[in-house]
């Protein structure tokens, strides 16, 4: 009997221990991001690319802004249509400032990496790592549309 209720001390020990280091481990988190897909549409210069910039396939939706990235969304992220007054509360992101963006995450996540692997290995460019990325699409005066993307490829989680 006695060895029965230390074993089941030691279990229960073993699981407290778990749930307090579960408890004090970070999260990496990810930064969001919003494209403004309709200024790539309006400005591709490239007759042969602007007549594929959102193809629909049976995935999902394949985005290219204009030959400078290509982005997926999956069928099972439902794009959600927003009125235009709530479009000021989205700060669109150019494609050129994503570098900064980068070394901002890995500056910023760089102590939690280091804890968690021994070192920021993740000096990735896998950018699906990082952002949490969307497209907006104007579609009129009154509304527009918000998909969750995922940047091509790019290992995707």
């Amino acid at each position: 009997m006695k060895h029965i209720i230390v074993q089941i001390r030691i279990i229960v020990s073993i699981l407290i221990l778990l749930f307090v280091v579960h408890g004090y481990s970070q999260e990496i988190s990810k930064d969001k991001i919003y494209l403004d897909f309709s200024y790539y549409k309006q400005t591709c210069e490239h007759q042969d690319l602007s007549q594929h910039l959102k193809i629909q396939k049976k995935e999902g939706i394949q985005f290219n802004l204009c030959g400078k990235a290509l982005f997926f969304n999956p069928a099972k992220h439902k794009p959600n249509t927003i009125d235009n007054k709530y479009l000021s509360n989205y700060p669109f992101t150019k494609l050129e400032d994503v570098d900064k963006l980068v070394a901002n995450w890995q500056r910023k996540t760089e102590l939690i990496l280091v804890k968690e692997y021994g070192s920021s290995f993740l000096k990735t460019t896998n950018k699906n790592n990082m952002f949490e990325t969307y497209l907006i699409e104007k579609l009129d005066n009154d509304c527009f549309v918000l998909y969750r993307v995922y940047w091509k490829h790019q290992e995707m989680q």
